[in-house]
């Protein structure tokens, strides 16, 4: 099986980066654009995708895209390159026997923060998905290094959340990693990625936004000390300098 699945996956990244880096000087004129774009398409759409009990594999079904404000200026002015950007994954993944359960949808979000001048990719289960793969475990492909120290998150100043995974999606669906009830949190608010040993954090295009120290960001790194606010609610960023910190799965404010 595990087999099985490897040979999926090789050829699910072979397709879709064929697909994207050949169809390059129709959608992407710059090829260092389109090459680091195919990149982490691939990335992140292994690091989300599901594994069914008889080894096929289902695909994330959105795809939220964070350009710097040129390069998402481009796909504003000309919509149909979305498309056939979305036609690759589709064709990518029926190329590779793997599948969606809906057709996939890209969403692309400008950045004009200069710390983060390359492309970054959050991938994961609209909605509608989500019933149907919640039962199913993610395969696990690595989507960054280890962080030296742990990490954590202390919400509304009163509960800790360590942060154990790669990827913690924050919002109010019972789905998500920390599932925070609050009026002002979306259901999917918020996403954590750990990428190059540090964790980033990413707004999914939440009703009442994700600021950083009071500024509002599309994505941010994140240092120790930082103060995330999700809907006006407190959460501050912190590494583990002593033992004993308990983990909690749902976070009530002010309980």
């Amino acid at each position: 099986m595990a087999n099985l699945l490897n040979r999926t996956l090789q050829r699910l990244e072979k397709h879709l980066q064929n697909l994207i880096e050949g169809s390059s000087a129709r959608l992407f004129p710059a090829y260092d654009f389109q090459k680091e774009l195919s990149n982490q398409l691939i990335k992140d759409m292994q690091s989300e995708i599901r594994s069914t009990p008889d080894g096929s594999l289902i695909a994330p079904d959105l795809f939220t895209v964070f350009l710097p404000v040129e390069q998402a200026k481009i796909f504003q002015d000309q919509p149909e390159l979305l498309d056939g950007l979305a036609n690759c994954l589709l064709q990518a993944c029926q190329d590779a026997q793997a599948r969606y359960l809906s057709e996939p949808i890209i969403k692309i979000v400008p950045n004009p923060e200069q710390d983060h001048p390359g492309i970054q990719i959050v991938a994961q289960f609209s909605l509608t998905q989500k019933e149907e793969t919640s039962t199913l475990e993610p395969l696990g492909v690595s989507t960054g290094e280890e962080p030296d120290q742990r990490a954590f998150l202390i919400v509304d100043g009163v509960d800790i959340f360590q942060l154990d995974g790669k990827i913690v999606r924050i919002g109010q669906n019972k789905e998500n990693d920390l599932v925070i009830n609050h009026p002002q949190v979306s259901q999917e608010h918020a996403q954590l990625r750990l990428v190059n040993g540090q964790y980033t954090i990413f707004d999914l295009n939440s009703t009442e936004g994700t600021f950083v120290n009071g500024v509002k960001v599309s994505q941010s790194l994140l240092s120790p000390g930082d103060v995330i606010s999700l809907g006006g609610l407190p959460v501050v960023f912190g590494f583990e300098n002593r033992p004993g910190l308990d983990e909690t799965q749902e976070i009530a404010p002010g309980s």
